[in-house]
């Protein structure tokens, strides 16, 4: 008996620190049988059912919080006035009858509130678009108009009883307009600012210049398309901005010179209107008066036309000429005429005194509608085909002589030098109508060592 006894406490001495680990299968059952008992028993180390229910609770708290806070209209005091308008699309099918107004309510259902209204809607659209089988959403119509409410933003208007907080949190709405928005270069814009809310401006004219007054004036000198950007400022110096294109189109360059040019077939004098001007593709000239008013019955409309003074009046005094590019800009500019236009009748003239050069003789010739100061020689209006000219001194001794229509006295005697004073000159010659002509006068020669 004893020995038996021995062996049953050797069997507990060796296996009773032994343990039997389940399999997975015994395990996984043990671990589901459990589940539910452990979640309705309270333990704080383990998720159960009354952390369940307080995280349920706080989050109905925060719905209905937002939701009332949402959906809160605020009675209107004696300063209010509208605050939001929220457009909405009015659906002939379904409100055939009843007038609606222009927050979303119903104005034959007294119980209905605007943002009821439109939350009803909203959900109808989603009812609808859960519907997989299609019997109970609303038509294609009725989807579109709620589809356009959805994504209208709503029109703030600021009330002008708001305090200065209210009004520091409302942005600012930029908006402007300018006096043209297209033009030749150097063009002048009046920019007229528009916009609310707002207490400061800064206006950058995409060339580099900026300006900070409401509604600036601003030249643009240089041809290109610049970008106007306003930015305008709160009072919380919120800023917004507003752009707008300004395109300088190139205006061309009227530039051009009058030079003398041969005579004209009849011996007239004939003027060359060079024309150095640039990107122009039309020309206009004219002749103009002293006042640069009335103009000459010339015109042309050429390059480089050329000019015969028998055809202008006695008035004319300069040649004006306008420059037209492909854009319709245009540039002007006059030349003074060189000569003097003179009556029909007049078609020769003699300057009435000279000064040598100081520097010896020279052989006295000039050219065609030269005014030279150290020659006598005649100024043609009409060249002749025949002339004969001579210098006589006061006592009738003949001192210079010539048959050369270009040639003229230089005031010098047998190379030298001749005295000054009072010269008596004389010329005869032939049109070349076949007319002939005589002319005499007297001309004072002035010596001047600083010529």
């Amino acid at each position: 008996m004893s020995d038996k006894l021995n062996i049953e406490q050797l069997v507990k001495t060796k296996l009773g620190e032994a343990e039997l680990s389940p399999s997975p299968g015994s395990w996984s059952a043990i671990q589901r049988k459990l589940r539910w008992p452990q979640f309705l028993r309270f333990h704080p180390a383990r998720f159960n059912v009354y952390y369940a229910g307080v995280l349920l609770l706080v989050a109905t708290g925060l719905v209905v919080v937002l939701a009332g806070g949402k959906n809160k209209v605020e009675p209107a005091g004696p300063g209010d006035h509208t605050n939001i308008i929220v457009p909405i699309e009015q659906d002939n099918s379904d409100t055939k009858g009843e007038s609606v107004d222009q927050t979303g309510g119903n104005l034959n259902d007294e119980n209905v509130q605007p943002d009821t209204a439109v939350s009803r809607e909203q959900g109808e659209v989603e009812s609808a678009s859960g519907n997989q089988n299609g019997t109970s959403g609303i038509n294609g119509q009725e989807e579109k108009s709620l589809e356009a409410l959805k994504n209208t933003e709503p029109v703030e208007v600021i009330s002008p009883d708001l305090s200065t907080e209210e009004v520091i949190e409302r942005s600012p709405v930029t908006n402007f307009t300018s006096s043209v928005s297209t033009g030749c270069a150097p063009l002048t814009v009046q920019f007229t600012n528009k916009s609310v809310n707002a207490t400061a401006y800064h206006w950058d004219f995409g060339n580099g210049e900026s300006s900070r007054e409401e509604n600036p004036v601003h030249e643009f000198r240089e041809p290109g398309r610049y970008v106007v950007t306003l930015t305008a400022e709160n009072q919380g110096g919120v800023p917004t901005v507003s752009r707008m294109m300004v395109e300088v189109l190139e205006t061309p360059v009227a530039d051009f010179q009058i030079e003398e040019g041969l005579t004209g077939v009849d011996n007239h004098v004939v003027l060359n209107l060079v024309n150095y001007s640039s990107e122009a593709s039309a020309f206009a000239w004219n002749i103009v008066d002293e006042d640069c008013v009335n103009c000459n019955n010339w015109s042309s409309i050429e390059h480089q036309p050329t000019l015969e003074l028998k055809t202008i009046t006695p008035d004319s005094r300069s040649v004006r000429l306008e420059v037209i590019n492909e854009n319709g800009c245009s540039d002007t500019v006059l030349q003074p005429l060189p000569l003097e236009v003179q009556t029909s009748d007049t078609r020769i003239k003699f300057a009435t005194a000279f000064s040598p050069n100081p520097s010896g003789p020279g052989d006295g010739s000039f050219t065609l509608g030269s005014k030279r100061i150290d020659l006598f020689h005649p100024i043609y209006i009409e060249v002749p085909v025949q002339i004969h000219m001579r210098v006589y001194t006061r006592r009738g001794e003949l001192i210079f002589e010539t048959h050369e229509l270009f040639r003229g006295w230089d005031g010098y005697v047998l190379h030298e030098p001749a005295k000054s004073g009072v010269y008596v000159w004389m010329v005869e010659g032939k049109w070349t109508d076949g007319t002939s002509f005589s002319y005499h006068g007297d001309v004072t020669l002035l010596r001047n060592q600083y010529f």
